[in-house]
């Protein structure tokens, strides 16, 4: 099972939903842990109330499990929480799209691991928003989108088999391997023995419960109905308003027999073909038992998303991306992963027409990060160059605004050269018929204008940097104290030894 978020959010899965809180523009935390509601598409219902997660400071989330049943369209969480402990309540809704069960998104990574800590987060806020703002936030308006993916239907098809073991006790891990009836079946999520509670151990074994415990829930059941009989006949010959013959005369008795839950392990397959009604798995590969037997099965089938990419990456989450499907504006059936592709549920047919407006960063995290990296490298070398830290998060506070200032200095270079290259050039007009674009050219000459400046003032912020920085100064006072009777000794050796004349 795996997490989604806000905008991939589909039925039987998790969806991982995430809340900024700024404080003077920095990243802050709130005085206790907000609550979450989620609620319905009414934006009123409460379905559920879900604790906070502390991720990074001023960085909070909630896992939800949206259930296989749930209706598709639109839901809200909504944050509760305060600023102080005096401070007044105050509530921020946001919204999530939930999609079909039968949906199957496989979201292909650049094999990159990032981790960022809070202080890092705050500095590519702060260069994002106070040194190279509209570079990263450029928006797009109705590109058309290309189709990625071949039109074979058939290599899109995933089959997912439930199949029901008869024991609770196996414990296999994902992707291990078995046969079965000619067929392979890959495991799609690992299983576990349940923790058994001694009143369950001694009565259950598997899915075969004694019947001792039956038995005595049916005497119990029969003595409270004899019990609750003899109490309702004395109640009525003190009232009087029975006949002896009446309360003589034997009474139909009714035992009801309630059937308990029992627990039902599960194995979750992705598999090739039909295995047989009943029988058993045999492993080929993995960590699990050599043989599962299990007693029937129930299959679905689950569709790969027909995949469009567009020219650009690094989407902004706001605005929200808006499509237009054949000039018709759809709301739901797609989904987005951010970084150029629209995942739609259904096949789409080739002739369909696909068009988006979104908004998008020149630069991503992984090259900001270099960008603050190598202002640090630079503070480093700065002279005196015996001053030096290896990290982002172990420099002073009083260097963050000169790393700052040379990684705005680094992207303005990277932007600049990149704005020679035709794909580049586009973002700020269409060329023209000789090749060039006067819109690229005046946002080139505004780029060189600005680095000018950034420059200038890097070159005096290092002069002073770390040279002309006063280190704290404090005054230490030691008390000195004398033994009773140490002043008159004193005076005692003076005048032995005459130094007082």
């Amino acid at each position: 099972m795996s997490i989604q978020t806000r905008t991939t959010a589909l039925q039987n899965e998790i969806v991982r939903l995430y809340c900024t809180f700024e404080y003077n523009g920095r990243l802050s935390d709130p005085a206790s842990q907000p609550l979450i509601e989620i609620l319905d598409a009414d934006g009123a219902t409460i379905i559920d109330n879900l604790p906070a997660s502390k991720e990074y400071t001023g960085v909070y989330y909630t896992d939800y499990f949206v259930p296989q049943n749930f209706p598709l369209g639109n839901y809200y969480d909504r944050w509760t929480f305060q600023w102080s402990s005096t401070s007044s309540v105050k509530e921020l809704t946001q919204m999530f799209s939930v999609g079909s069960f039968d949906s199957y998104i496989n979201f292909i990574s650049n094999g990159t691991a990032q981790d960022i800590s809070s202080r890092a987060l705050q500095l590519i806020k702060d260069l994002s928003n106070d040194f190279i703002y509209e570079a990263m936030h450029i928006p797009v308006y109705w590109e058309q989108a290309m189709r990625i993916q071949q039109e074979n239907q058939t290599k899109r098809i995933k089959q997912y088999y439930y199949f029901t073991l008869d024991s609770n006790f196996y414990d296999v891990t994902q992707s291990a391997v078995y046969f079965g009836n000619g067929q392979k079946f890959t495991v799609f999520e690992s299983i576990y023995p349940p923790y058994s509670s001694s009143s369950s151990s001694s009565e259950s074994i598997g899915n075969v419960s004694t019947s001792s415990a039956s038995t005595s829930s049916i005497d119990s059941s029969s003595s409270s109905s004899t019990s609750s009989q003899s109490i309702s006949s004395m109640s009525s010959e003190s009232a009087g308003n029975v006949t002896s013959s009446s309360s003589s005369a034997p009474e139909p008795t009714t035992t009801t027999t309630t059937t308990e839950w029992t627990y039902q392990q599960i194995l979750t397959c992705v598999g090739t073909g039909t295995p047989s009604t009943s029988g058993t798995l045999t492993k080929v590969s993995g960590t699990g038992p050599t043989t599962i037997t299990y007693t029937s099965f129930t299959s679905t089938t689950s569709r790969f998303s027909t995949i469009y990419n567009l020219a650009y990456q690094n989407w902004n989450k706001d605005p929200k991306p808006k499509i237009r499907l054949n000039n018709r504006l759809v709301d739901d059936g797609w989904m987005v992963d951010y970084n150029g592709n629209i995942y739609f549920d259904g096949l789409m047919a080739p002739e369909d027409s696909v068009n988006v407006a979104y908004n998008f960063a020149y630069f991503g995290y992984e090259e900001l990060l270099s960008f603050l990296d190598l202002g640090l490298k630079m503070m480093n070398s700065t002279p005196p160059a015996s001053i030096g830290y290896s990290g982002i998060d172990a420099m002073p506070i009083e260097w963050e605004g000169p790393v700052l200032m040379y990684a705005s200095i680094t992207a303005l270079k990277r932007l600049i050269f990149g704005l020679n290259f035709q794909e580049k050039m586009v973002i700020f007009g269409e060329p023209d018929a000789t090749g060039n674009s006067p819109g690229a050219q005046r946002a080139i000459s505004s780029f060189q204008t600005l680095y000018q400046d950034y420059n200038n003032t890097w070159m005096e912020i290092k002069k002073d940097a770390k040279t002309r920085k006063l280190y704290g100064m404090s005054q230490i006072i030691l008390p000195e104290y004398t033994l009773p009777g140490g002043r008159s000794r004193f005076f005692r050796y003076m005048y032995k030894s005459g130094a007082g004349g």
